[in-house]
């Protein structure tokens, strides 16, 4: 990375940051509950999202005595989107990072038509929304940890590890929590909709060059879960929208050919995942074997036929030809060094799913939906 990196050492200087706001969680969150005791204010404020984002930085700078700090933060943002992750507008939709001030709002609006909470209540809230902004940081963070070094990038990983450690450590118990692994920030950094694809496979390859193993496949883990809930969840969008089966043979189509971005990102998930997968088998660990499994299944879910039975359809609709394909210096076709990745990684899936074919059958009685329980595969 060049131009989107922050500046030299900053990301030290944001865990500092971080660091003080943690120190100063109970002036901080008294000052977002007066934020929240709004009852009297005029609808155009509980509606103005921006307004109120300002008034939240102005409550976390507050206890510091400056607002120099929240330089680093607007540097953070900025380096993000930068970096090829800029959402994309959707038209009365929220697509953005976990966004604090969004969460105000639809607070505001559920007390306006409901009734609003005492002091206490307005209270429990306010941590809430100082949990989010926290965790709105430490998201921007885990996508930094490769500026400086990727060397060091498993450190910095470590680094804001800890910092979400304390931010559960020193919350209340009533409180939930929201995610308690920090490898999980970075997938979550990636989920909203955006133009440009590129980045997306520079941070996997990044993952799988710079990271521990272990580290790797718990990303990997992640990514696949959240893809393949997030296609389970398109798929059920297009049944209730539509009004079809979930059989209907347009529903495969439409996934098919709207989903490159899922299928190839993936695949090359998958392909790390399934080799995990096997040497767990092989070495007899069969909590491992049944975790990685777990994650599998559910990323093949959405369309089991094309990830098991039609592997050779698989290949062509996860080939995106603008991010895999350019011209090469005689003017010919040819694969880009992402592209030659991708087919590394197909290869690979191809090759660990004819072989784990049976024994992940076999491990899929163990997630049998049960009466009354969540599971994904209960669509």
């Amino acid at each position: 990375m060049t131009g989107e990196n922050v500046d030299r050492g900053s990301f030290a200087a944001c865990v500092e940051l971080l660091k003080n706001f943690l120190a100063q969680r109970n002036k901080i969150v008294d000052r977002i509950q007066d934020v929240l005791n709004a009852q009297r204010r005029p609808v155009q404020f509980l509606q103005d999202r921006t307004g109120l984002s300002r008034a939240l930085d102005d409550s976390f700078a507050a206890s510091l005595g400056t607002s120099s700090s929240f330089q680093l933060k607007r540097q953070l943002e900025e380096a993000h989107r930068a970096s090829g992750f800029s959402p994309r507008h959707v038209p009365e939709l929220h697509n953005d990072l976990l966004d604090p001030a969004e969460l105000v709002v639809r607070g505001f609006y559920c007390w306006y038509q409901t009734r609003w909470p005492g002091r206490n209540g307005r209270q429990r809230y306010a941590q809430t929304v100082f949990d989010l902004y926290l965790i709105r940081c430490l998201q921007l963070l885990s996508m930094r940890i490769w500026d400086e070094s990727a060397d060091g990038a498993g450190d910095k990983l470590g680094d804001v590890q800890s910092l979400l450690d304390e931010l559960w450590n020193g919350a209340p118990s009533d409180q939930p929590v929201l995610v308690r692994d920090a490898r999980w920030l970075i997938p979550l950094a990636q989920s909203p909709t955006t133009d440009e694809l590129v980045a997306y496979f520079e941070v996997a390859a990044r993952v799988a060059d710079s990271l521990p193993r272990d580290d790797q496949l718990e990303i990997q883990k992640a990514h696949a879960l959240m893809i393949g809930g997030h296609l389970r969840s398109q798929i059920r969008h297009y049944c209730l929208s539509d009004g079809i089966d979930i059989d209907d043979p347009s529903v495969i189509r439409r996934t098919r050919t709207s989903n490159a971005l899922d299928f190839a990102l993936l695949i090359q998930h998958l392909a790390s995942l399934l080799e995990a997968y096997e040497q767990a088998a092989r070495g007899g660990d069969e909590t491992k074997r049944l975790e990685l499994a777990g994650a599998v299944l559910q990323a093949i879910s959405p369309d089991p036929e094309l990830f098991v039975n039609r592997v050779d359809l698989l290949g062509a609709y996860s080939m995106m030809e603008d991010v895999f394909v350019a011209p090469d210096d005689a003017g010919q076709a040819a694969y880009t060094g992402l592209g030659q990745r991708h087919v590394r990684s197909f290869e690979r899936y191809a090759s660990s799913i004819d072989r784990c074919v049976e024994p992940l059958a076999d491990d899929c009685r163990q997630f049998r939906p049960i009466d009354g329980g969540y599971s994904p595969y209960g669509a």
